[in-house]
């Protein structure tokens, strides 16, 4: 039976409207008989939990269906993100066959090589650039570890954008002035003004390259997915490739054209070093030839035996207590020692006042050059000879001038004038040209880090431009390195040129630090490898002769010793032929605000001594650095001890 009909009857039997009908209660089939007393009554119902079963499952539906669209947003944004890195991993990956070959023109010189890839690098950045550029991908930038391979992405596009279009069109338009010929001299001039011109636009190449790499290098490729970092790190060394290129361009360009005369005519000193006799700053001064250039054309004028030149009863430039103390005043008096200093802009006011005591001349600048430096001169500009019929190479050069010429000129005054024709005939054959402008970048780039030459110039800007690249060694200037970096110099006291026998060894241990500063110990072995009968073998000249107070055949040397500018010098000790070690205590100066001191070592033939000293730098340090004297086995830096650790 159903439970109300859809016609009912009215009174009397006449049926009713369905819209006039009245539900009518229909009795349960089971009767009243089937139900209790107790269960009667009204049935018993929770208003409140009525009302809220619709709420709750209103609010689970809101939240499923919130669920679903975030989880359709995901998805479509994966695959939106899935295509822009299908775009932009094509247009990277073009982008990198590109760099390989703007960096392989930059490195030989060769601008006009990237006019024909520019395009396609454009191309190729300009894709990566709009599948990177979009909302989406910016916002996955912030997502947790999805976001680290994003930006990783983006900051390599933004790099090579800012190489296609602010490095490269400005070099591309310079392309017919830009190459290392342009820094060679071609019969004894330099095109200043060329070199002048194109300044500014490696300078803007520059300065965008610097910034994307910059960039790159904030991206730690460790937390990278092995496919990327796989990617991203090729391509980022071949900018920093490409940078440290145009950096060097962008200094040269700097330096050039005002040393050589673009604003007006320059002179300088060329100190011709000679390390068979040590001074601190490499060896004594054998002899000073006057360049001058002017617009770009290079002279070489007068030339004077360092031995020749006047000796001055007093200093021509005043010497601190310190010096005087250390040094004596014989550098301020004697061509020959005025690298006895560790501190180049010392030596060049030294070496500049005399040369205007002797000539009545000034110079605008001080530079030097040792046997080791004229060698890799001669491996770009080609054998030499000389007028006595000596023909030098790179390979002999050194053995020449510094141990076979005092056999064939025993003699000082001749050994000077070979000396001198030797340096003369390097300097003019480097100064006329004819070689290849890479091959002298590179061999100038190789002494220069060994640091071989020392320049000086009185044009302040030039100065500090040269300080960046390792050519200014003002040791006890004021700079940024100063409260780190210790100083182990050498000078020979037994006026002889027995130098060119002497082994050095220079380590340190595991730098030990604390609040107050870094502390290592430094460990300096000279060793001679002269012959036996040195003594009787060797000319006077070489040995000395015993005039001085060594004994012909032996050498002795005075050890320089500086704490880092804040620092101190500790314990000072010496052990000689693998004896036991025995403390020295040599008077300490202040110098420049760092401690200074001086002992001397005599070694005759086969000896060897070991001079270990404790240097603690001052705090706030966390390393330990060493300048020494560049030999002709080692170049200007030493090791470096830091916290835990001793770098070679």
């Amino acid at each position: 039976m159903s439970e109300r009909a859809d016609v009912q009857e009215g009174a009397g039997g006449e049926p009713v409207a369905a819209d006039e009908r009245v539900d009518v209660p229909v009795p349960d089939e089971t009767g009243p008989d089937e139900t209790g007393p107790d269960e009667t009554g009204p049935e018993e119902t929770d208003p409140a939990g009525a009302a809220a079963a619709p709420s709750r499952r209103r609010w689970g539906r809101r939240v499923l269906l919130s669920l679903v669209v975030v989880l359709v947003v995901v998805v479509l944004a994966g695959v939106w993100l899935a295509w822009r890195g299908t775009q932009v991993a094509a247009a990277l990956a073009d982008a990198e066959t590109h760099l390989g070959t703007v960096r392989d023109a930059v490195s030989a010189g060769d601008v006009a090589a990237v006019g024909g890839v520019l395009p396609g690098l454009q191309d190729a950045a300009d894709r990566a650039s709009r599948a990177t550029g979009d909302p989406v991908w910016r916002l996955a930038e912030h997502a947790p570890w999805l976001g680290a391979q994003v930006s990783a992405v983006s900051a390599a596009t933004d790099a090579v954008d800012a190489l296609a279009h602010d490095a490269l069109p400005p070099l591309v338009d310079v392309a017919g002035d830009f190459s290392t010929a342009a820094l060679t001299p071609q019969e004894g001039r330099v095109d200043v003004a060329r070199l002048d011109a194109m300044a500014p636009a490696v300078a803007q190449a520059y300065a965008a390259v610097d910034a994307g790499v910059s960039r790159l290098e904030a991206v730690d490729a460790d937390a990278l997915v092995p496919a990327l970092a796989d990617r991203l790190v090729p391509a980022r060394e071949q900018l920093v490739e490409l940078r440290d290129r145009l950096e060097a361009a962008d200094t040269a360009l700097a330096i050039v054209p005002p040393l050589l005369g673009v604003d007006g005519p320059r002179s300088y000193l060329v100190l011709v070093l000679n390390p068979a006799e040590l001074r601190s700053a490499g060896g004594i001064v054998g002899s000073v030839l006057e360049v001058r250039a002017d617009a770009g054309a290079i002279t070489v004028g007068a030339q004077h035996p360092a031995r020749t030149m006047g000796r001055p009863d007093e200093p021509v430039v005043p010497l601190d207590p310190a010096e005087r103390a250390l040094l004596g005043d014989v550098p301020a008096r004697y061509m020959q020692a005025v690298t006895a200093t560790p501190d180049f802009a010392r030596t060049a006011a030294f070496a500049s006042a005399l040369w205007t005591r002797e000539t009545g001349r000034t110079v605008d600048g001080v530079l030097t050059v040792d046997p080791v430096v004229l060698a890799r001169l001669l491996d770009v500009i080609g054998p030499t000879t000389t007028p006595d019929g000596t023909t030098l190479t790179s390979d002999d050069a050194v053995e020449t001038l510094l141990s076979a010429a005092y056999a064939r000129y025993p003699h000082a005054a001749d050994s000077d004038a070979f000396f001198a024709q030797v340096a003369q005939s390097v300097v003019a054959a480097t100064f006329a040209g004819g070689y290849s402008g890479s091959a002298l970048v590179d061999a100038v780039g190789d002494v220069v880090g060994e640091g071989r030459v020392s320049v000086w110039t009185s044009d302040d800007a030039v100065r500090e431009r040269l300080r960046e690249v390792g050519l200014v060694h003002d040791f006890l200037a004021d700079d940024a390195t100063a409260d780190v970096t210790a100083g182990v110099f050498l000078n020979d006291t037994t006026v002889s040129k027995m130098d060119y026998y002497l082994d050095t060894a220079l380590t340190v241990d595991d730098a030990t630090c604390t609040a107050d500063g870094a502390s290592t110990w430094l460990h300096l072995t000279l060793t001679s490898t002269a012959p036996a009968d040195a003594a009787t073998t060797l000319p006077e000249y070489v040995t000395g002769g015993g005039d001085n107070g060594t004994p012909a055949g032996s050498f002795t040397t005075q050890v320089l010793l500086y704490s880092p500018r804040g620092g101190a010098l500790g314990e000072i000790r010496v052990a000689r032929d693998g004896g036991e070690p025995q403390s020295v205590g040599p008077g300490l100066q202040e110098h420049a605000g760092r401690q200074a001191g001086a002992l001397t070592v005599r070694l005759a033939p086969g000896e060897t001594a070991t001079l270990d000293v404790q240097v603690t730098a001052g705090a706030g340090a966390d390393e330990v650095r060493v300048e020494r004297t560049p030999t002709l086995q080692h170049g200007r830096t030493g090791p470096v001890a830091v916290c835990g650790a001793a770098a070679p």
